[in-house]
């Protein structure tokens, strides 16, 4: 936007000029401002939204069992704010998702142990799935930043090949181009097969947002 600024003008109703002076010219100054959209991301920040460097969810711990069994945890708390900024980057939508670091093969692993996180047959006595609810999660507003338009995922389990990702949250054409909130209370539920080996496993996940 360019904001126009004449500096030293003065209005007369009536002028005299004695011989041989001259009308003062007076100098327009044109000072411009650019101002650019922002860069539409994701994180998870702490309560003052600063990134925490190593996010961490730790579920539920069990005892190994003749029987298959599920385990829970929470995404997203006040310490670990699962975080979108979006500064007039994405004028149409955006969508903030969450998959496997390693892709639809990972597994969780402690050394030598493995077992599933998105087997197809969805969590049986021998297999094991993971299952994210970020319907039950509740949307923080930043600021002026409203619920217009933002739309919370839906309950879904991971199937190899079939649902890779999960979407945590989007927002639609109808929501303010500036906007910035975080997610907190997703729910976590992993099956675990029947005779799992005991130990410290992990997986890894990374959460994306894309927009236009």
């Amino acid at each position: 936007m360019k904001s126009k600024i004449l500096i030293g003008a003065l209005a007369f109703s009536a002028v005299t000029l004695l011989a041989g002076s001259a009308a003062q010219a007076l100098n327009q100054t044109e000072l411009t401002q650019v101002i650019s959209a922002g860069t539409l991301s994701t994180d998870v920040v702490d309560a003052s939204n600063n990134p925490v460097g190593a996010p961490a969810i730790s579920l539920n711990t069990v005892s190994t069992s003749t029987s298959s069994q599920t385990t829970t945890a929470t995404y997203g708390d006040n310490a670990q704010r699962v975080y979108v900024n979006n500064p007039g980057a994405a004028l149409n939508n955006w969508n903030l998702t969450v998959a496997a670091t390693s892709g639809n093969t990972a597994t969780w692993v402690d050394g030598a142990k493995t077992f599933d996180f998105n087997d197809a047959a969805g969590g049986g006595a021998t297999n094991g799935q993971l299952t994210l609810n970020p319907a039950a999660a509740t949307v923080n507003l930043i600021g002026s930043s409203t619920n217009t338009g933002i739309t919370k995922g839906a309950s879904a389990s991971f199937v190899q090949g079939t649902v890779d990702t999960i979407t945590l949250m989007s927002a639609d054409a109808s929501s303010q181009d500036v906007w910035a909130g975080y997610l907190t209370g997703i729910g976590v539920s992993q099956k675990i097969p029947a005779g799992q080996a005991p130990g410290t496993y992990k997986l890894n996940l990374t959460q994306t947002v894309t927009g236009s």
